[in-house]
Formats: C-alpha cells, sequence, structure tokens
C-alpha cells in the first residue's frame, strides 16, 4: 500500500540556507542583536560604532542605487531585478537602504514577528488586524489565565511604535469571546 505525504505548512518549512550556511531569518538576528549591544555600549564607543555602521551603510547604498539604475536601463535587467527581490534578504537590503519603500503594515508584521518569543514565552500572542495609515489594531489573544497583563500590552505597543517609523498609535482591537468552559450538550434539565 502507498501513501501520500500530506503537504508541509509553511511554517515547517525549513528556512532556506543562504551562502555562508545561516538562514535569512538567522542573519537579520544576528544584526538585531549586534546593535541592541551597541546600544549598550560606553557613549564613545556607541558613537564610533554608529558613525563606522553610517558610513558602511552609506557606501553600500551607492553601490546598490547604481546596481538598481543599471538593472532598470535594460529591460532583461529589469526583469531580473523583480525576480530578485522576491527574495527576503534582497527586499530587506533595498528597503534598509531606503531604495525601496516598505508598506507599513509589512514593517507591524515584521516587528510583530520579532516580539512573537517573547509573547509566546509569556503564554499569549497577538495578532495584526489592521494597519489603517499610522495606526495599527492589534488583537491580543488569550483568556483567563492567559491574558495578558497591562504592563506586557504597554510593552508590546511601545516597542511597535519604536521599530515602525511612522507609526502614530497602537490600538487594541478586544478579544474574541473564548468558547464555554463547559459543553452545553453536558447540562441536563430535568430529571436524571
Amino acid at each position: 500500500m502507498t501513501t501520500t505525504a500530506e503537504p508541509t505548512p509553511e511554517s515547517a518549512v525549513e528556512p532556506r540556507t543562504l551562502e555562508g550556511g545561516a538562514s535569512f531569518t538567522q542573519l537579520a538576528q544576528r544584526a538585531d542583536a549586534a546593535r541592541d549591544r551597541v546600544a549598550h555600549a560606553e557613549p564613545a564607543a556607541r558613537a564610533l560604532l554608529e558613525e563606522a555602521l553610517d558610513a558602511v551603510t552609506e557606501f553600500n547604498r551607492a553601490g546598490l542605487v547604481t546596481l538598481v539604475h543599471s538593472l532598470r536601463s535594460d529591460p532583461r535587467g529589469t526583469e531580473l531585478l523583480y525576480a530578485a527581490v522576491d527574495a527576503p534578504e534582497v527586499m530587506a537590503l533595498l528597503v534598509a537602504h531606503g531604495i525601496v519603500r516598505a508598506d507599513r503594515a509589512v514593517d507591524v508584521l515584521r516587528a510583530l514577528e520579532q516580539l512573537r518569543p517573547y509573547l509566546v514565552s509569556s503564554g499569549t500572542d497577538a495578532e495584526v488586524v489592521q494597519v489603517d495609515g499610522d495606526v495599527a489594531y492589534v488583537r491580543f489573544a488569550g483568556g483567563g489565565c492567559n491574558r495578558p497583563s497591562d504592563e506586557l500590552r504597554e510593552s508590546v505597543r511601545a516597542t511597535l511604535l519604536a521599530r515602525v517609523p511612522g507609526l502614530r498609535a497602537v490600538e487594541e482591537i478586544a478579544a474574541e469571546p473564548l468558547g464555554a468552559f463547559v459543553p452545553l450538550t453536558s447540562l441536563r434539565v430535568g430529571p436524571p
């Protein structure tokens, strides 16, 4: 008897390994961790590191702008450029250097994804319901014992506002009601 494998959910797919052996997510986490460490460095060291990072960023941006202009000047290059931006690492690079503008909703989703391990470890979760202009609407999951604390919800709001340029407010949408603790079918009316 032959069995057919069920389709693998997107979340279970192994991330694509980039040249050098790391995944895009691992590289992004490494960059975020390094920036966090720089933020806690001595003021003189932090200033020097930020100056060096700014210089390297501007140097890379100039090269990327030249590359994009060269690709866009040729129809074959335009096709290649559109194919390349489908790779998240290419899109992130172009967005980070201001060559491509990211949608604010994508920025909010990315920032919330970075917070997800913290939320899960706190026994809750959150989802982006909508981003309307400069306001993000989020819903926190969990009720009863898993209801997020006011401190956790405020921390998520503050982090989203800090990490998403141009975001003015984060509004909470009420959680959807949970099902009853006791199934109605187990209740009996009248004599047994």
